[in-house]
C-alpha cells in the first residue's frame, strides 16, 4: 500500500504478463491446465491498486483488466473465446512500405531551422511506448529538452543546432521492485535501445532524421539535478531529431553470408 506509483504499476503489468498471459492460450487450446487460483497474484496486485483509488481508464488497466476478467471466467468455469486474431503476412504493397522503413533509414545530424510540430513529437513518443520490453515491466521515461541550453547539459560528441532532443530514461525502482536488477539486469539496456530504435525509426517515417547517441553518468546526473529527479532515475540514450538538412550516403552492412555464423555439416 505504499510503494510508489511507478514500481506498483510495473508489478501489476509483470503480474498479469507472468501468471496470466503467458499461460493464457495453451491453457485455451488444451496444451495446459489451467492451474488453481489461476491468476490470483494479478489480482492481489489489482486489488491495492484499486483501493489506493489510482486510475483504472488508461490504456494498459485496461489492459490488465482485461486479462483478469478472462482469468476470472476460466475460474468460473466459463468457456472463453478470444476476439485475437493470428499474424498474417504483408501484402506485396505492404512490404514495400516495410522495406523502406527498415532500410532507407539513416543518420541525419544536421537539421534546418524549423520547427517540428507537437503532434510529431507525439507519434514520435508514442512509437518508444510501444516498443518490445522485457518482462513487461513499462520502466521507461521520456523527456524532450527544445531549449539549446537544457540541450547543453547532454554531452555530445557531435555538434547540434535546430533539433529536438528526446531523452530516453527508465525509472530503475520499477526493476528493483521485483530485483529484476539483479535477476535479468540485461533487460534494463534492451527495454531503452528497443524504445530509441521505434522513435528513430517513426522519425524516418515521418519525413524527419534523427541520430541516436549515448551518454554517461555525468549527463545523467546532470539531468536528475536539474529536472529534481531521484537517483533510481536514469537516462539511458539520447536522439537528436529535426528536418534534414543533409543526405549522407546510407552506410551499409556486410553480407548475408558474412554476419551468419553456422557450423559446417
Amino acid at each position: 500500500m505504499k510503494m510508489d506509483v511507478g514500481p506498483l504499476r510495473s508489478m501489476l503489468h509483470e503480474r498479469t504478463h507472468h501468471t496470466i498471459e503467458v499461460f493464457l492460450y495453451r491453457i485455451l487450446n488444451g496444451k495446459l491446465s489451467k492451474p488453481d487460483n489461476f491468476g490470483r497474484q494479478a489480482k492481489i496486485v489489482f486489488d491495492v491498486w484499486k483501493k489506493r483509488g489510482l486510475p483504472l481508464d488508461t490504456p494498459d488497466l485496461m489492459w490488465v483488466k482485461k486479462y483478469i476478467e478472462i482469468a476470472d471466467k476460466l475460474n468460473g468455469g466459463e468457456k472463453v473465446t478470444l476476439d485475437t486474431k493470428l499474424p498474417e503476412p504483408f501484402s506485396a504493397r505492404e512490404m514495400k512500405v516495410v522495406e523502406k522503413l527498415l532500410y532507407e533509414r539513416r543518420s541525419i545530424r544536421q537539421f534546418k531551422d524549423k520547427p517540428i510540430p507537437d503532434e510529431m513529437i507525439e507519434k514520435l513518443i508514442y512509437a518508444g511506448i510501444m516498443s518490445q520490453q522485457g518482462c513487461n515491466v513499462d520502466s521507461r521515461r521520456f523527456i524532450i529538452l527544445k531549449s539549446p541550453e537544457e540541450q547543453k547539459m547532454v554531452r555530445s560528441d557531435i555538434p547540434i543546432e535546430n533539433c529536438v532532443m528526446i531523452l530516453v530514461c527508465q525509472d530503475i525502482a520499477c526493476y528493483q521492485a521485483m530485483k529484476f536488477d539483479e535477476y535479468v539486469p540485461q533487460n534494463l539496456y534492451f527495454d531503452a535501445a528497443c524504445a530509441a530504435d521505434q522513435i528513430c525509426l517513426m522519425a524516418h517515417a515521418l519525413g524527419l532524421g534523427s541520430c541516436w547517441l549515448t551518454h554517461g553518468e555525468e549527463t545523467r546526473q546532470k539531468i536528475r539535478d536539474h529536472f529534481g529527479l531521484p537517483k533510481t532515475f536514469v537516462s539511458r540514450c539520447h536522439i537528436i531529431v529535426g528536418w534534414p538538412d543533409e543526405a549522407p550516403i546510407k552506410s551499409l552492412r556486410m553480407s548475408l553470408k558474412d554476419s551468419m555464423v553456422k557450423k559446417e555439416n
